[in-house]
């Protein structure tokens, strides 16, 4: 299927990083590197590995930046 007709990317934000990265190969997509990303300022996240962005290699592999799926807010300790 891959030579045929590419993976519409868009349809793999939001997704469980597992579940992007199955549905990638069985379109017949290679998948490339997962990578998690996180905030530049020290904040919690928790929650499962979401993919925030999605994007074609110039070799056709298919690299998936992710993130934790919720922001945990700091306890006032007033």
């Amino acid at each position: 299927m891959h030579g045929d007709a590419a993976a519409d990317l868009s349809d793999l934000i939001g997704l469980d990083a597992e579940q992007a990265r199955r549905r990638l190969e069985i379109a017949g997509e290679r998948v490339g590197v997962i990578v998690e990303t996180t905030s530049p300022r020290p904040v919690v996240l928790e929650g499962s590995l979401r993919v925030v962005r999605a994007r074609r290699r110039s070799d056709g592999q298919v690299d998936l930046v992710v993130t934790r799926e919720r922001y945990v807010p700091p306890i006032n300790r007033e």
